[in-house]
């Protein structure tokens, strides 16, 4: 009976004629079987209170659609039928269908079929008044409501016969609480308490056949099989459409959208009404409305308006771009140039000419023969004259007349910018600057042989948008701006001022604003849709517009002025309903009345201000699921508070096995789904919200044992966020070993533990003291015994320490005896210093300096060991050193050594068979002759440094030591060379280097020594080594030294 019901409509179709014309073409987004719907023929759409749109289908059951995907209950899933033919929400949020097989109840989550009413009777539509606060069903036989009491539906009498038992099509109530009844033959009914009155074709109905009613501001609006009516005052007038409405009106819905009536047809049109003035429109094929038999609209709280078409599924309008292309007579969709002057608009093709629009008609077309190129790239008007960039070349055009402006140099270049400067006219082409000079172009001297896209005057200079970057132009001469640190660009396509004169630059690499001299970059990362920037405009209203392959990005200025650099983006796409998508270079501009026009690879595009307002409505937070352990559970087997209708648990506790969840949900928002963004946080897991996310299910797995509530957030395509997250909590319970209990009675057990340990212990602990006492007792008298001996002892190792103690403080003056005088080299006082601090009383390091006729000896010697040891062997190397240099008069360094060598290990019978004394010393020694500036030098182990000039030297010492491992006819290498002023020389044991020290305790190291010798080597020899002795206190600090320190310097 359905399909015959609604095919009787549509042959009742009266074919309207149509006109072919220029018209804009609006955005629609259809869905159909191929994106998820169950059957094509949509009669009836609204909208559920968790945001669902809601659709009643002709054989698919009650379908929803969350902005992602479609669904539908059917039949199988408790249904009354599959034949759905209206949808209207209680006053609980409940979902009540008309079916052709009675009437269903579902949950406002439509997770439920409630109950079914009235099986086997078709009930046609539904209808629940606010006002009344009651269901009305409408049935081939009269009106129907529904009883609470009885939970059933009760037939609606009424004082007139002929309605009670009319083809009841809808219902409506108005908002003085009449409710207004429209049947399939018996006209219109307005139902006002007891009173009943009709309308038919005889009151001046168009027809009989009644198909919506609608009231706006006092007048009701009648649609029906052949046109509309209005009653005002209940008096009916005939509302006349336009001839070139297309013929018959068969008007078969109606909805509000935003400030206007809507009504639907089967003539393949869309009428808009104005009820304030009645004034009137019309969207068709011509506008890209293709749709034929519209049966259903409804406007959704997001002020989207959805049709329903037979046999095409449903359909979102939206009006904030109107395309033109190459369907609607343009000579082609792919828009090159663009420029509105006044009420025209200039639209420039690449291979086909020239549009110009005027009133939505193409007034004239420039053929490519009239403009001598085929590829047009920038329209401009300049001193009332309109200049075409081309493909060869410039032209202007006036007055119907075309005119070709040559190159001077007889050249042929394409054209991409055109501005006037001072009294100049600027042409930039693929071959640099040119300038027009009377009726011709000239290259602009020195100009680069650079693609110039764009060309702005900014701060007293001509700013270049070319290939490679920008250049700057003034007083004839070029500058190129470079990659700078702030400034790292390729490609620069467009220029724009913004009102406080910052410069906005197009890249490839983004946005630059040029701001008090310094770059300001806003890409992909500050939310551009794309770095490949094609234009920059700026409109009326504080707003940036730029166009990018991916779209078009509208930045508020005025945020950007006055929160310190805060971007609000808004993109444009497909979506929103730039289907072009993708923009051309500098193919936008703004008319007088602030319209602003897009040039794609698809059409010219025209922004509808009205229509794009800011999505104030959230969106609508639905919990659709949550998964235990991955997979779908029965909830009434985990708690015993299941809510009925979400089947979700409201008091929700699990043992800890049970710690692994999915939760599942949907933010619904119709007007943009794709931009819907959520973020959401565990309490008792996450500190903080987690990073914004599409994802529309959120994983959290091994959670420990504790108290969790889960909150859900989310946000539209304008950033307005819900008010207050959705949250749903639940307790995981500890293993019985980590429960309270547990730990009590472990802490019990172990006190327990504890006490009894301690009273055993006590218990022994006293027989054991008993014990002791006696024994204590009797090891005190042995105590006191061993203590007076102890005492005796004592005083016998004081007077021996005493007497070592005097002995080694003897030996430190014997020692220091032998150490040369200072005044025995009284020439070099001022030039010559010793750094000496022993580690012990007495040192193993010692320094031996004298002079044999013009030659000055000096030695630096680290014997082995250190305190009493090593100041025994530095006294054996003092008294050889006397006997080879003072006695022998031997002054050859290498020759010294190879003699104290030999006599050290005489001395201490090394060589002797079977011996095993390994002692010895390292040694440096140093012969300057005073008359011939010479220096000779031989060392054992120790190295000889010397800074001259500036540059620090090291010689390097023989591998053998004296005495010990060496064999005792080594020779030692001798280093000999010349002795320039201002020569600093060094001589050192190792003790300074290997100190411990510094904030990590390491060594001192040879190469920080060095170092330190020359930062001071200017300074005299005394300064430099109290220098050296602060640094090494400063350097040992509370470590210990380890080794004797001995350092020499002379300098010359």
């Amino acid at each position: 009976m359905s399909k015959n019901y609604i095919f009787l409509l549509a042959i009742l179709l009266s074919l309207a004629s149509s006109r072919i014309g220029f018209a804009q073409t609006y955005n629609f987004i259809n869905y159909n079987v191929g994106e998820g719907i169950e059957q094509s023929d949509i009669l009836y759409l609204s909208q559920a209170s968790n945001g669902y749109l809601l659709y009643g289908s002709n054989g698919g059951g009650l379908g929803y659609y969350d902005g992602y995907m479609f669904n539908a209950i059917k039949e199988k899933n408790g249904l009354a039928n599959n034949v759905v033919f209206s949808i209207s929400i209680d006053g609980n949020e409940n979902v009540w269908c008309a079916t052709n097989s009675g009437v269903s109840q579902l949950s406002p989550n439509l997770k439920k079929v409630i109950a079914n009413y009235s099986k086997g009777t078709p009930f046609y539509c539904s209808h629940y008044s606010t006002l009344k606060k009651t269901l009305f069903f409408g049935a081939a036989s009269g009106i129907y409501t529904f009883d609470e009491q009885s939970d059933s539906l009760i037939k609606f009498e009424t004082p007139n016969t002929q309605l009670n038992s009319a083809f009841i099509n809808s219902m409506y109530t108005d908002s003085k609480g009449n409710l207004w009844v429209s049947t399939r033959q018996n006209g219109l009914f307005k139902v006002a308490g007891d009173q009943v009155i009709q309308f038919t074709e005889n009151e001046g109905l168009a027809s009989n056949f009644v198909k919506v009613v609608l009231e706006s501001d006092g007048k009701v609006w009648v649609g029906s099989l052949n046109g509309l009516s209005l009653i005002i005052n209940d008096q009916v007038t005939d509302f006349k459409l336009p001839n070139d409405a297309g013929g018959s009106l068969t008007i078969t819905c109606a909805s509000r959208y935003k400030n206007e009536l809507v009504f639907g047809s089967l003539t393949n049109h869309l009428y808009f009404i104005d009820p304030k003035d009645n004034s009137f429109r019309f969207i068709n094929q011509l506008n890209g409305f293709d749709y034929k038999k519209v049966w259903a609209l409804y406007t959704d709280e997001e002020e989207n308006l959805w049709f329903g078409s037979l046999g095409q599924g449903i359909s979102k309008f939206n009006a904030t771009f109107t395309y033109y292309n190459q369907e609607n007579g343009l000579l082609s969709s792919n828009i090159n140039a663009i420029y509105c002057d006044e009420e025209k608009v200039w639209i420039g093709y690449e291979g086909t000419g020239i549009n110009i629009i005027e009133n939505n008609r193409i007034v004239s077309t420039i053929t490519p023969q009239e403009l001598g190129s085929t590829i047009v790239n920038r329209i401009v008007k300049i001193d009332g004259k309109i200049y075409i960039g081309r493909n060869e070349g410039l032209s202007t055009y006036s007055d119907g007349v075309m005119k070709h402006i040559p190159y001077a140099q007889n050249k042929r270049a394409d054209v991409h910018s055109i501005y006037k400067h001072g009294k100049t006219v600027y042409v930039g082409t693929k071959f640099g600057l040119y300038h027009m000079r009377g009726d011709s172009l000239y290259e602009v001297e020195d100009t680069p042989k650079d693609f110039i896209f764009d060309i702005i005057a900014f701060e007293d200079k001509l700013y270049l948008a070319s290939n490679r970057g920008y250049y700057r132009y003034a007083n004839g001469q070029f500058e190129f701006v470079t990659e700078q640190d702030d400034f790292k660009a390729g490609r620069v396509r467009s220029f724009t001022r913004d009102q406080q004169n910052n410069l906005w630059i197009a890249s490839d690499e983004g946005i630059y604003v040029l701001k008090s001299g310094k770059h300001i970059k806003i890409d992909e990362q500050k939310g551009l849709s794309s770095d490949n920037i094609y234009f920059l405009l700026q409109d009326d209203y504080q707003h940036m517009w730029v166009g990018t392959n991916k779209g078009v990005d509208r930045i508020n200025l005025k945020k950007w002025y006055g929160n310190h650099g805060e971007l609000e983006i808004r993109s444009y796409s497909k979506s929103e309903g730039l289907v072009g998508v993708e923009c051309n270079l500098n193919a936008v501009s703004l008319s007088a009345a602030n319209q602003l026009w897009i040039g794609t690879i698809n059409g010219a595009f025209l922004y509808n201000e009205e229509e794009d307002k800011v999505n104030q409505i959230p969106p609508k937070i639905t919990l659709k699921n949550i998964k235990l352990n991955f997979k779908d559970v029965d909830w009434s087997n985990y708690s015993n508070d299941v809510d009925e209708l979400s089947g979700l648990p409201r008091l929700l506790e699990l043992n800890h096995r049970d710690n692994n969840f999915i939760f599942e949900f949907v933010g619904v928002s119709l007007k943009n789904p794709d931009k819907v963004f959520y973020q959401y946080q565990l309490d008792g897991q996450d500190e903080e919200w987690l990073p914004l996310t599409k994802d529309r299910k959120a994983v959290y797995s091994a959670l420990s044992p504790g108290d969790y509530t889960f909150k859900l957030r989310a946000k539209n395509n304008d950033d307005v966020w819900v008010e207050q997250p959705t949250t749903f909590a639940f307790t995981i319970f500890p293993p019985w070993y980590q429960t309270k209990l547990f730990y009590i009675s472990a802490v019990i057990l172990l006190l327990i533990a504890i006490y009894l340990i301690m009273y055993f212990r006590t218990r022994n602990l006293r027989k054991t003291q008993q014990m002791l006492t006696l024994q204590v007792d009797e090891r005190t008298k042995q105590l006191r015994s061993e203590k007076e001996k102890v005492e005796l002892q004592k005083k016998v190792i004081e007077v021996a320490n005493k007497n070592i103690t005097d002995s080694i403080n003897y030996a430190k003056r014997i020692q220091e005896a032998i150490l040369p005088k200072k005044d025995k080299l009284e020439d070099f006082s001022e030039n010559f210093a010793v750094l000496y601090l022993p580690k012990d009383v007495v040192s193993g390091d010692f320094y031996w300096y004298d002079k044999i006729g013009s030659t000055v000896i000096m030695a630096a010697a680290d014997c082995t060991g250190h305190g009493v040891p090593g100041a025994f062997m530095s006294m054996i190397g003092v008294n050889n050193l006397n006997q080879i240099i003072l006695e022998n008069k031997q002054t050859n360094p290498s020759n010294i050594l190879v003699e104290l060598n030999k006599a050290i290990k005489k001395v201490l019978r090394q060589e002797d068979k079977g011996s095993e004394n390994k002692d010895g010393m390292d040694i440096s020694i140093c012969a300057f002759d005073t008359e011939k500036n010479t220096i000779a030098y031989s060392g054992a182990f120790r190295p000889l440094v010397y800074i001259r000039g500036n540059e620090l030297f090291e010689l390097k010492a023989s591998r053998n030591p004296i005495g010990g491992n060496a064999p005792i006819d080594f020779v030692y290498d001798l280093n000999e060379f010349e002795i320039l002023p201002g020569d600093v020389f060094y001589m050192f044991s190792d003790g300074y280097p290997d100190q411990f020290g510094g904030e990590m305790g390491k060594k001192f190291m040879n190469k920080r020594l060095k170092q330190l010798f020359m930062e001071n080597h200017r300074k005299s020899p005394h300064r430099q080594m109290e220098i050296l002795k602060e640094e090494f206190y400063k350097w040992m600090g509370n470590e210990e030294q380890i080794d004797d320190i001995l350092v020499m310097c002379i300098k010359f």
